[in-house]
This record gives structure tokens, sequence and C-alpha cells, in this order.
């Protein structure tokens, strides 16, 4: 590389930001391509030192070098044809525009990898299930529709061929290229995947894909203690893989319905259940749902309403094999629909015997 400032070739202040370098370069490569000065011996020069300046200031351990101390270290090697990388022209005297000759090299890039056996991709399946369900667990029988490998060509989607020949795409060289103008780029013959010999006719059953679409009737078995997001993997019933590789997965998904009584938090279970104001006050023994019958919760005397009594391991099972979580029963008090007179008298009664206030900001004097 000559003696020049890398920055001053590329009109940047030193130490400018690789984003910079990239824009400053497609900004003076449209101005002196070759190809849109052709002739001009002094465009073509100008065109060689903004790559070869933006080839060293791209690369983040060569710009740290050059900005420590003015060298990138060896030259980068001269090719005959111009470098390309980040270069974004919009359009130009090659036909279709370099913007079309761009997509054309990404296309090729994308199309012409490797052929190759390649696992099939993963099925997610949502099932929603009731909270009793997600408790016990349950066996489901659901229909999938997913892919398999076509039996006639063994999922490869050609038909037996002769290795004998050579690739009629590639010539049998395994390499496809793209060349206009100063610009050569080569990938992968996606045709033969590389090997250079013919691949075969695709095959009729599948027309070429390798799979075919099949809807069927599964098993599976919801263990207990799945919640909302839980996954159950059903090994190989997903979408059948390319070339012969192994099939993906299917997951089922469950969602956990809302449920007008329990309420699932985390491993526990909250339900509420009322209690009379006699039950409140002197305390009483009383009946509460679970998710597997009836349990006896005894209620203390003076519990308050919105109290919350805890009966271990009554919640959701436990998926890793661990203690199960709570059953949390929240009370709340039921105020007596008082109707006759007798109910009232007693009921002032009780409060002049028990005078309480529980507005503790008044004073219990007034009033």
């Amino acid at each position: 590389m000559p003696s020049k400032d890398l920055y001053a070739v590329l009109e940047l202040p030193h130490g400018a930001p690789a984003t910079e370098v990239k824009k400053a370069y497609k900004r003076l490569a449209r101005k002196v391509h070759p190809d849109l000065n052709p002739g001009d011996k002094n465009a073509e020069d100008r065109f060689k030192e903004i790559s070869e300046a933006y080839a060293i200031l791209t690369n983040p351990e060569k710009k740290k070098q050059y900005d420590a101390y003015g060298t990138a270290g060896p030259e980068p090697p001269t090719d005959p044809r111009v470098h390309f990388t980040g270069f974004d022209f919009d359009a130009g005297p090659v036909a279709g525009g370099f913007s079309d000759l761009f997509e054309t090299i990404l296309d090729h890039a994308h199309q012409g990898r490797s052929r190759g056996p390649a696992p099939g991709q993963d099925l997610v399946y949502p099932l929603t299930i009731t909270i009793q369900e997600a408790f016990h667990g349950k066996k489901a029988r659901i229909a999938v529709t997913h892919t398999v490998s076509c039996e006639r060509c063994g999922g490869e989607g050609r038909l037996s061929p002769s290795r004998k020949r050579p690739c009629a795409k590639c010539g049998g060289t395994g390499k496809v290229g793209l060349s206009r103008g100063p610009f050569s780029f080569a990938s992968v013959c996606k045709e033969c995947g590389g090997t250079g010999k013919d691949p075969g006719e695709p095959c009729p059953a599948c027309s070429g894909t390798g799979s075919r679409e099949v809807r069927e009737t599964v098993d599976v078995t919801i263990p207990p203690g799945v919640d909302t997001g839980s996954r159950i993997r059903l090994k190989g019933k997903g979408q059948a893989g390319l070339m012969g590789g192994p099939s993906g997965d299917l997951y089922i998904e469950t969602h956990v319905r809302q449920d007008s009584q329990f309420a699932r938090e985390g491993p526990h279970v909250r339900v509420h259940v009322p209690i009379t104001y006699v039950e409140a006050v002197l305390g009483a023994k009383i009946e509460v749902p679970t998710l597997t019958g009836h349990a006896l919760l005894k209620i203390p005397p003076g519990t308050q309403s919105g109290q919350v009594f805890r009966l271990k391991e009554r919640g959701m099972p436990s998926l890793r094999h661990g203690p199960a979580g709570d059953l949390l029963v929240e009370v709340h008090l039921q105020t007596p629909r008082v109707v006759d007179e007798r109910s009232k008298d007693l009921l002032r009664e009780f409060g002049r015997l028990n005078p309480e206030n529980p507005r503790g900001y008044t004073d219990p004097t007034e009033g």
C-alpha cells in the first residue's frame, strides 16, 4: 500500500469509524469505477486506491494497527479482478444495472451451498387442556399434518443417478460461475451438490422435493404438572429431513385454560372460599375444594376476610419429581342478610358488649 494516508484517500478524518469508511467507499466508487469511466487510467488507479484503503480500514485488526502505528502490515495482494465487498451500485453500463448483478451474486451464494443430508424442521402443536387435566395428566390423540420422506427416492428427490456421467449443469467441476465485466463469482453447483456427478432425474413421486405431506394420528401422554408453555417432545414426528437426513421433532405445547374456581400460581393453586360471620368470629372446621376432592380446613376464631391458609402439597405436582405445590385457601367473609327484628336486637346487644373501632383514625366515642 502506498504511504498515503488511508483516511485521506477516502476523504475522511483520521480514525473515522468503519461505518463512515463504508459510506465513503460507496460514494467515491460510484464516481471512479472503471466500468463507469471506460478508458480512464486515472479513474482505474483511483478506484484501486480507494479499494485497498477500504479493505484495510474495514478489517478490525488491520484498522486498529493502522490507527496506532500508521501501517497495517504486509500489503494486501493485488487482484486483477476488482474487489467489490460492500459495494452498492444503483446503475451502470452492465446489463440490468449493478443492483441486479449483486442480487444475482447473493442468490448464487444462498442457493449454491452443498447439497447433503440435513435434519427436518421441528413442528409445534398447541393443545388446550383444563387445570384438572394439567393436575392429573392426560392421554390425548391428535391429528398432525407433516411431511415424510418419499419412499421411492429415499428422500433424495432424485432417481438413481448414473454416477459415471458428469453433471450437465457444471460440466463435472462441481462449481458454477458468474462473470460480468471485472467481477467474478463461483459457488457450489446446486444441481449436483458439488460432486460434479450426474444427480439423476427428479423423482416423479415427489416432484423432486424428496418428501410428501401426510396427515397422521399420534398418541401423546401429558404428564401431571404441566403448565402453559410446557412442551412434550415426540421424536421424529416433525418435517422430513432433506436428502435422507433425520426428521425433525414434534412438540406438543400445552395451554391451560382459565378455571372459574381454581387459579394456577406457579406450582401453587389458589381457591376462594366464603365463610360466615359466625365461623369467622368463633372459628370452625369447614370443607374446602381441592383438585382431588374436598379437604377439611380449621378456621381459627377471629379470622379476617381475605386471610390465606396453606394446605401443604395440595397444589400442582412437580414435573421433576420434587414436592408438589400448596393449595392456598383465601377466605372471604360473607355478610349475613338479617331480616327479623330479634336477630337485629342480638347484633345490637353484641355491639354493646364488644365495643370495637376498626377505623383507628376516628374517635371511638363519636357517633
